[in-house]
């Protein structure tokens, strides 16, 4: 099996071709990101002959959000998407499944959230998201099975979330950002690459909530934290404070989403993670 990935160095590619080597002895051909911007022939020439093509590309949104920040990360998304489609419609044999990534926060932080739910935040991220999805689905029309994975918050030691909080927790100076109410809707990176070998496997397609089935909010995420390490996490970031740091972008942890990975636990997947406490206690 040839698998094309882009991506391929970020916190969850660079998981993901290990375990792709590893369970399907996949050739792996990683796409490099001038690749994904440059000439549509030239990308087809690097995808011909792959059976998988799996889109995790895009650039990091925890920054505060200039015009040009904006434009950055909604044309890492979007623009390279539709580039995908453009080479792929250029080549002979069509691989048999694209599988793109989009994320939670395409959803409304109101009501709960299964893969049926069309209640989406209309903020810049949720347009980003819903432009995203729009464009991964052309992909569909080229009679490619496509797969749309809307990933929640990443655990991983590696990188993410664990990575930039764990200093601050381990010197007892962690806590709950803004009030602490919202939802934190989390998946350890393992069962996150189990999903992928899952839907390659089942060649499935349409769209999946990735989060594990446990609602928690950033308060108890804070919580466990500290009871994992032990520590004290007293101190709290007030939300006027984050959005005189990051501005717009502070929306993104201080808005939530309430998520329902419905389809998996239908489809028969089985996660080693069930619970935060489970997931922390692994990573930590």
């Amino acid at each position: 099996m040839k698998i094309a990935i882009s991506g391929s160095n970020g916190l969850v590619g660079s998981h993901l071709c290990d375990f792709l080597q590893t369970e399907f002895r996949a050739e792996i051909v990683k796409i490099p990101r001038e690749r994904l911007y440059g000439d549509a022939k030239s990308l087809a020439n690097l995808l011909d002959g792959a059976n998988v093509i799996i889109h995790l590309s895009g650039a990091s949104i925890l920054s505060r959000w200039t015009n040009n920040r904006k434009k950055i990360i909604r044309d890492s998304r979007v623009e390279t998407t539709k580039n995908l489609c453009k080479a792929v419609a250029l080549l002979k044999n069509k691989p048999e499944q694209f599988i793109c990534t989009s994320a939670v926060g395409i959803y409304s932080s109101l009501n709960e959230h299964s893969e049926e739910s069309e209640e989406y935040f209309h903020d810049f991220l949720g347009k980003v998201c819903i432009e995203w999805e729009q464009a991964a689905m052309q992909m569909q029309k080229l009679d490619v099975a496509t797969v749309i994975f809307r990933l929640g918050v990443v655990l991983s030691k590696h990188g993410g979330i664990i990575q930039k909080s764990l200093p601050f927790f381990k010197l007892g100076i962690g806590g709950r950002l803004g009030s602490g109410k919202q939802q934190f809707p989390f998946i350890h990176v393992d069962d996150l690459i189990k999903v992928y070998g899952f839907v390659i496997n089942e060649k499935t397609k349409g769209i999946y909530n990735l989060v594990a089935p446990e609602r928690v909010n950033n308060a108890y995420f804070t919580k466990m934290m500290a009871k994992t390490l032990n520590r004290p996490a007293f101190c709290h970031i007030p939300s006027f404070i984050l959005r005189l740091l990051l501005g717009e972008a502070s929306t993104v942890l201080l808005n939530g989403q309430t998520i329902l990975p419905n389809r998996l636990k239908k489809e028969g997947f089985e996660y080693k993670y069930l619970t935060l406490e489970g997931a922390l206690c692994a990573l930590i």
